[in-house]
């Protein structure tokens, strides 16, 4: 049994059982409406005890679900489509009790009947959609056929409309056989949309299962060839730093300059093959691996990796921290290559003796973390896009060459994986701010939280 089955039946349950405490209440007033105010006649005081009915039935339908919540069990599933069952045979036993007492088949709401065939059509098999159908039939004829041959007495809504229809046998003979076809037209089209939902739904779940599969494989293909990239890259910049640092002969100024050049391209090549390898290797764990650890320790050593890059660009670097944030659940060592990516990023787009502030914010269940800077800005139709792999802002100068435009993408998928969320708004040419939300402990998300992240 699939475990995941039994909530979402519950529920549709539940929802059966509110719909038919609406139905209740339109019961008593419309009985209210039609003999105090339409002055109609109508066997009012046994409607009212059909009503009473309905409740209590309803009431332990209730506390009978109550009780099947708490259950496991392969047998559940069944338990709630037998009382499914039971549900939808006594309201149409009973519809046709309250159509005895108000005019019989000569009474608009025989039309009700159709709605407990949509659905016991939306929930059963197609032979038991059916099955509910021919029952109502039969429901529907029994009663007529007994009104109209003087076996049980006939109530007319007297005032309302004639009422010698139901010993019209024309009358009786024709209404039958256009509620047969309805019947039959409403399960068969109910049953068709469904049908062509169901088939639409699994080939969604399956075009997005062959997507992932394909996506995993691409992200395996990257992971294999970048590592072997990695390794000649690797080789051929220790070959050149060899040639550049004199000891395979003295070189000229000329030959000095090129080796120099060569030595930096590869290694920012490096740096870019590194980042696409760790990129990709998140991608393919999703880095989960969770534990807790205190908060501030991290941000220290944040602030250790960039107060170099702060002093040589003269960068005015402040930070404020809530001190009630102490421990939290999470990876601290992504978190730690979150931080430092978005802080080196915000200081490599900020001229010197700019300004950049972190602020940490405690939020009960989460922090809010805010980055800000002084910097370029980012052009506003480039900000949908800074998260994406590779990407660069338009506006970036040619004189930054460093940067092999996944920084942002590490960050982001650090952030998800901790089931947070980032944005980034800015002006351009006056600041940028990147702000995130990340759980105190990803693996317990509070509704309160949930509503935070997915708005």
């Amino acid at each position: 049994m699939d475990e995941n089955l039994v909530p979402a039946h519950i529920h549709f349950t539940m929802w059966f059982i509110r719909i038919r405490w609406i139905a209740i209440g339109i019961l008593i007033t419309a009985t209210i409406t039609v003999k105090y105010i339409l002055n109609i006649s109508i066997q009012h005081i046994s409607i009212f005890i059909l009503a009473a009915i309905l409740i209590i039935l309803n009431i332990l339908h209730k506390i009978f679900l109550q009780k099947l919540k708490k259950e496991r069990g392969d047998d559940v599933i069944q338990r709630i489509k037998r009382e499914i069952h039971f549900q939808i045979i006594t309201d149409l036993i009973i519809l046709t009790i309250i159509l005895h007492y108000s005019g019989g088949i000569e009474n608009p709401i025989i039309i009700f009947y159709f709605f407990h065939m949509i659905i016991a059509s939306s929930i059963f098999s197609t032979l038991t959609s059916y099955a509910y159908a021919l029952f109502t039939l039969l429901l529907a004829a029994s009663l007529a056929f007994l009104e109209c041959n003087s076996i049980i007495p006939h109530f007319p809504l007297t005032g309302f409309n004639s009422h010698d229809l139901y010993c019209n046998h024309l009358y009786v003979f024709g209404s039958g056989v256009v509620f047969t076809i309805t019947s039959v037209l409403i399960v068969f089209l109910s049953r068709m949309i469904i049908y062509r939902s169901i088939k639409a739904e699994e080939t969604y779940v399956r075009t997005n299962l062959e997507l992932e599969n394909k996506d995993k494989l691409k992200n395996e293909y990257v992971l294999r060839v970048t590592h072997d990239i990695k390794n000649h890259v690797a080789a051929i910049l220790s070959c050149i730093d060899v040639i550049r640092s004199g000891t395979a002969g003295p070189l000229n100024e000329t030959q000095e300059e090129f080796a120099n050049r060569a030595y930096s391209r590869t290694e920012l090549l490096t740096t870019f093959v590194k980042n696409l390898l760790n990129l990709t290797r998140k991608r393919l764990s999703q880095d989960r691996e969770f534990e807790d650890f205190l908060f501030n320790d991290v941000i220290n050593k944040v602030i250790e990796t960039v107060e170099p890059l702060v002093r040589d660009k003269s960068i005015d670097f402040n930070y404020s921290v809530d001190k009630s944030i102490k421990k939290i659940r999470g990876n601290p060592y992504t978190i730690e290559e979150l931080y430092v990516n978005l802080i080196l990023n915000s200081i490599k787009y900020t001229a010197p003796e700019g300004h950049v502030f972190l602020k940490v914010i405690d939020k009960h269940d989460y922090i809010v973390t805010e980055l800000s800077d002084s910097g370029i800005g980012i052009p506003t139709e480039d900000l949908s896009r800074v998260f994406d792999e590779f990407y660069r802002a338009s506006n970036v100068p040619r004189d930054i060459k460093t940067g092999s435009g996944l920084g942002l993408s590490i960050a982001k998928q650090i952030v998800e994986n901790h089931r947070g969320k980032i944005s980034v708004s800015s002006e351009l040419g006056r600041w940028t701010k990147f702000t995130f939300i990340l759980p105190k402990n990803p693996e317990i998300i509070p509704d309160s939280l949930l509503q935070v992240i997915q708005g």
